[in-house]
């Protein structure tokens, strides 16, 4: 990989796409019914300060290093999705949305095979494996449209 795959705007841009699409699937839209598939309860959920609970145990929630790890991995993602693209030789954000939606299946099964045998509600996969999809749907459009332009 050179640095002339990359169009550094593009992949910020993708990985902070990332970011408000995590934040609006689990922060908003599945919020709920995430914490109840991965065990989280108590009044901590909603209340900062008062205490949270997986599985009855008592847990200690550390914001900070989620949220580093998140942005590393959104950058990863974005760079990822960028050589691809650039490698297929696709130009459009259709294009880079499809191998988005393509390469988002391998999760999507990846997810429900692991959550099966775990024996965690399969309102689990549904949520963290729709995301996936379309998490990488959106970061493949974002790179595939938004392309460096040729030098003369």
């Amino acid at each position: 990989m050179n640095n002339k795959t990359f169009h550094w705007p593009a992949v910020l841009v993708a990985a902070l796409a990332g970011m408000f699409i995590g934040f609006l699937w689990y922060g908003l839209f599945f919020n709920a019914q995430w914490s109840e598939a991965v065990g989280f309860t108590g009044p901590g959920l909603t209340e900062m300060g008062e205490d949270v609970f997986r599985y009855g145990e008592p847990v200690v929630l550390d914001p900070v290093t989620p949220m580093i790890v998140n942005v590393i991995g959104m950058i990863a993602f974005a760079l990822i999705f960028s050589w691809l693209v650039a490698k297929t030789g696709m130009t459009t954000w259709i294009n880079g949305a499809t191998i988005g939606l393509i390469v988002g299946l391998v999760p999507v099964i990846a997810q429900f095979l692991s959550n099966m045998f775990a024996m965690t509600p399969s309102s689990l996969s549904l949520i963290d494996g729709s995301y996936y999809l379309v998490l990488f749907t959106v970061i493949g459009a974002v790179v595939g449209g938004w392309r460096k332009r040729a030098t003369a």
